[in-house]
């Protein structure tokens, strides 16, 4: 199956499991590189995260379906400190690696 986009909107089930997950990430060594080959797996990889103090961060995945993610974060034991909604992302436009190609396609829904 092919891989879609997706963008994962987190938030922590309270403040106590937020509070546990940063503490457990700041005792984490791990480089960007360990981090990536961790949240790489055969059916979903986690590309980018975003995160901040708020009680929300966010991932931009490639997987085969939502589920993918899900059975990823359980696998890791995130899902013990949030709650994850997953959306497919039809477009993408990253500056990092611009091309040729129209910014914004046609969708199958909208051909005549």
């Amino acid at each position: 199956m092919a891989m879609r986009r997706y963008m994962a909107i987190h938030t922590f089930h309270s403040e106590k499991a937020k509070e546990a997950m940063w503490a457990m990430a700041s005792e984490d060594n791990s480089s960007q590189k360990d981090w990536a080959r961790a949240w790489s797996f055969d059916k979903c990889r986690c590309l980018a995260t975003w995160s901040g103090d708020d009680d929300f961060f966010f991932c931009h995945w490639l997987a085969e379906t939502e589920e993918d993610i899900h059975n990823a974060l359980r696998e890791n034991q995130l899902d013990e400190f949030v709650f994850t909604a997953c959306y497919e992302a039809h477009n993408y436009i990253d500056t990092a690696c611009l091309s040729d190609e129209r910014a914004f396609p046609i969708r199958a829904t909208e051909e005549a």
